[in-house]
């Protein structure tokens, strides 16, 4: 016997079930009007699998509608590939299955702004939520508060438990041969709560950052055509945002791993780029600014294709003079006020004045611990070189910072790793290695770890990254081989950022170390 098509095919039930956050709240008050029961579940839902399925079910059967809220894909930073699957995939599997009424992706990184907006009887999580001190992302407290301010409740279901992010990581190719084979040796050692805790430990240190304050803008342009009168590509401007970058962006990412931060930024004689510097810095985080006298803050204007996110070119307005006498002085009395108070010192060397061979001299007299990274970039054309930090404690250099010094192109890396740490006496250097990842030598052996990111937006903030997480690690006394570990989860979330809009937020971390290691 054939069976009759129903009257709307099963694609336009699963699309007619796919609503905006907005619909959605109409949905749930008109629910609420005529006395049914709204339910709510959330999550990214990335693979859906029998413990969802289970989990969905028991929450249908604890109301009258379900409604299901999706994590949006920029909010999902849980690893290398994922999500594995887009929020309107992810949204149409969830509208597939009769136990769900109505489906929304989230606009936010966690539930509580839905909860909000919705109001739902009973907001329903999966076992794992139950024990809150468990949770590393503190957000299930938050949602916990946020359902209960509308006189809703939190409740638990208890499927048959499995985990996405383990089915993801061994079966669906989100991690390469190499990722999988490092972080299987890598787990023979050490548990996600074990780094946790390595981290956790850092939450009382007092750091001080010293360097140059940056003004990073970024001016997106459509290229239109070369121009017919004279070799000049014409680009139509589009829109533009500008960032707080140089120290103060190393010293946002710290602001998530330790409460009390310190920064000595130099910057121009103009008061507007101190109040935006000061009002661009994380919570937690002091600046106290040595001003140059007739020099404008630094400032890197880069023209970026508004749909590529390429730079394609880039403007700087700097004057790289040694600073004066006068301001080298300033800079001695705020080195003998501020270091002495920190458990870290972290300079950030960008070669454009303001560390002249006094100001470096009085910091590694005084600073009982001092991390290191001094840059070769455009501007300064190679002139900046790191092996004029003598006696620091910790060194993070990229590789070309490394080989141009010694004016060694393809020589053996640990070699000039070695050398380096023989002429400044520091035993603890890390050289990024780009795509290939990281290598960390902690005085005696090498560890090496690979990258933890298969998507790039702007890679211009990850080795501030890199060196905000490690320089505290290595201060702490952790695990050698969990340095390139961190440090990589800590580049590889800052590449997934357009230039310094945000910093690594520490729940990310937490995050993305624990699916790792899953």
């Amino acid at each position: 016997m054939i069976k009759q098509c129903p009257e709307k095919p099963a694609e336009a039930v699963v699309h007619d079930k796919i609503l905006s956050i907005d619909e959605l709240a109409v949905h749930a008050q008109e629910c609420r009007e005529v006395g049914k029961t709204v339910v709510l579940c959330h999550g990214a839902f990335d693979l859906l699998h029998p413990g969802h399925i289970r989990h969905l079910q028991a929450a249908k059967q604890m109301g009258d509608s379900l409604f299901v809220t999706i994590t949006e894909d920029r909010f999902i930073r849980k690893g290398p590939g994922r999500p594995a699957f887009n929020e309107r995939m992810r949204a149409e599997a969830m509208a597939a299955l009769e136990a769900v009424d109505f489906v929304a992706t989230a606009p936010w990184p966690t539930a509580v702004e839905v909860i909000e907006k919705l109001q739902p009887h009973l907001y329903v999580k999966g076992s794992d939520y139950r024990d809150a001190s468990k949770d590393v992302t503190g957000a299930i407290a938050e949602e916990k508060r946020a359902v209960e301010k509308h006189n809703g409740e939190l409740v638990f279901t208890d499927e048959v438990r499995f985990s996405s992010t383990k089915l993801l990581n061994d079966f669906f190719g989100c991690l390469t041969t190499e990722q999988k084979t490092y972080l299987d040796q890598f787990k023979t050692e050490f548990t996600g709560d074990d780094v946790l805790a390595q981290l956790d430990a850092l939450r009382s240190k007092k750091v001080l950052i010293i360097g140059e304050a940056i003004i990073d803008e970024y001016h997106y342009c459509t290229p239109d055509a070369m121009s017919n009168k004279s070799p000049t590509v014409s680009a139509r401007f589009e829109d533009a945002e500008v960032f707080a970058g140089g120290v103060v962006a190393v010293g946002n990412c710290i602001a998530g791993l330790c409460s009390e931060i310190d920064i000595l930024a130099c910057v121009g004689d103009d008061q507007a780029s101190k109040g935006f510097i000061a009002s661009h810095s994380a919570k937690g985080v002091r600046v106290h600014f040595m001003s140059r006298p007739d020099v404008s803050t630094v400032r890197k204007r880069r023209f970026v294709h508004r749909f590529l996110n390429q730079k394609l070119f880039e403007v700087t307005f700097l004057n790289d003079e040694p600073i004066c006498d006068e301001t080298q002085h300033q800079f001695a009395e705020s080195v003998r006020e501020l270091v002495p108070q920190a458990d870290a010192v972290i300079v950030v060397d960008f070669g454009h004045g303001f560390l002249t061979p006094s100001v470096i001299e009085s910091i590694t007299d005084s600073a009982g611990f001092l991390a290191v990274n001094a840059q070769i970039n455009s501007s300064n054309r190679g002139f900046n070189s790191v092996r004029k930090y003598r006696g620091a404690n910790y060194i993070s250099v990229d590789e070309h910072e490394i080989r141009l010094p010694f004016g060694d192109r393809y020589g053996n890396l640990e070699d000039l790793i070695k050398r380096l740490s023989d002429e400044t006496g520091c035993s603890n250097i890390n050289v990024t290695l780009g795509s290939n990842g990281a290598l960390y030598f902690d005085g005696k052996q090498f560890h090496r770890a690979p990258v933890f990111t298969s998507r790039i937006v702007d890679a211009i903030g990850a080795g501030d990254a890199f060196l905000s997480a490690t320089s505290l690690l290595v201060q702490a006394g952790a695990p050698p081989a969990m340095i390139p570990f961190v440090g990589n989860c800590m580049g590889g979330l800052m590449a997934q950022i357009v230039g310094h809009r945000t910093a690594v937020d520490a729940t990310d971390l937490y995050k993305f170390i624990g699916t790792l290691l899953k």
